[in-house]
């Protein structure tokens, strides 16, 4: 009998707990500590496209207009993404891309970030030595549980922010994938970086010359020829960035599947009111994640819906049935009787003999 009821009571404790344990995993050890940015990421991302248009610094330089303008030249941008540290829900992300036209590099970049490890939005609560780009928005990736919404993409180039919005959804890579695009308007390049790449001036025998020849508008050069005198020789060169973005995104993990750009740079020199007056493009580029990329990104994104289905359902599932079926089986067993307690036999009434 007392066996029996260990039994019972030991089945019971152990099924609550598994159950109990079952929702814990689900409802707060799935979300907070496995549907989020790894600390071990480290990914290659490589682009491919074109240069529609390129400008060739040195051709300028030698005061070649004309050759100095390329194009359909073959574009190639390496992208790494690696987490360098975490702090509880805080991560440190290291964003590098190095750009090269036909094998010879252009450019390259490094932005640093401190972005939640879930939300994946900036986050001003990291350690004071993490030397991070004061971003807003969205910078490398999309959020764990991508919603179908409209989010704030960061754009490192012009230390801007620009709407991210839903499209549609669509296969990619045989997943189901929320395409979303951005439209980047206008804005000027302050990025010391990417302006490192770029001719800082452009003497006053060009700048006449493009007067005369370049891309302008009547009004553009009637500006111009007005404003030639106080520029300076050389006249510093000021730029501007414009564009469109379309991701494909994985919504369970925010992993981006796919991404294509097309980018258009312009010099300008600035107008004493200090707006920009464009000059000519110097970058018209269109480009788009490598077939490579895309499996690759597509294996991360499978691998780690598998993770979260796993920890957030699969093991919740299995503990919770064979907690319930342990509950279940110590209530169906039945008390065994002691003997003691075994029904006496029930006397009968003495018979009646004739005399």
């Amino acid at each position: 009998m007392r066996r029996a009821m260990i039994l019972r009571y030991g089945a019971v404790l152990i099924g609550a707990l598994l159950i109990a344990g079952a929702f814990l995993t689900a409802f707060w050890v799935t979300p907070t500590y496995v549907a989020r940015l790894p600390d071990d990421v480290n990914v290659q991302r490589p682009l491919a496209g074109t240069f529609n248009t390129l400008l060739d610094q040195q051709a300028l330089a030698q005061g070649n207009l004309v050759g100095a303008v390329k194009h359909n030249v073959p574009l190639a941008i390496n992208r790494n993404v690696k987490v360098l540290k975490t702090s509880d829900d805080s991560a440190l992300v290291s964003d590098a891309r190095t750009t090269t036209a036909a094998g010879t590099q252009v450019e390259q970049t490094t932005w640093q970030y401190a972005v939640d490890r879930k939300s994946l939005e900036p986050v001003t609560s990291h350690p004071s030595s993490w030397s991070v780009v004061d971003a807003q928005g969205l910078t490398i990736s999309f959020p764990f549980g991508t919603k179908k919404q409209t989010y704030t993409g960061w754009v490192p180039e012009s230390a801007t922010t620009v709407p991210v919005a839903y499209s549609h959804s669509e296969q990619r890579s045989g997943l189901n994938t929320y395409v979303f695009q951005a439209t980047i308007p206008s804005s000027r390049i302050t990025d010391s970086q990417v302006l490192a790449g770029l001719p800082k001036a452009l003497p006053q025998s060009l700048l006449r010359l493009l007067v005369q020849f370049g891309p302008l508008t009547p009004a553009q050069q009637q500006e111009l020829t007005t404003l030639l005198p106080t520029l300076g020789d050389p006249a510093p060169l000021a730029y501007t960035l414009q564009g469109n973005d379309t991701f494909w995104v994985e919504p369970e993990t925010g992993a981006v599947i796919d991404v294509k750009r097309a980018q258009q740079r312009t010099a300008a020199v600035t107008a004493p009111n200090g707006t920009l007056i464009p000059l000519l493009p110097v970058v018209d580029a269109t480009y788009q994640q490598t077939p490579a990329a895309v499996n690759s990104a597509a294996n991360d994104a499978k691998n780690g819906r598998d993770d979260i289905e796993l920890a957030g359902t699969t093991l919740p599932i299995i503990a919770g049935i064979i907690g319930a079926l342990l509950i279940l089986a110590a209530l169906l067993i039945r008390r065994r009787r002691r003997p003691s307690e075994a029904a006496a036999p029930v006397e009968q009434p003495p018979q009646d003999t004739a005399d």
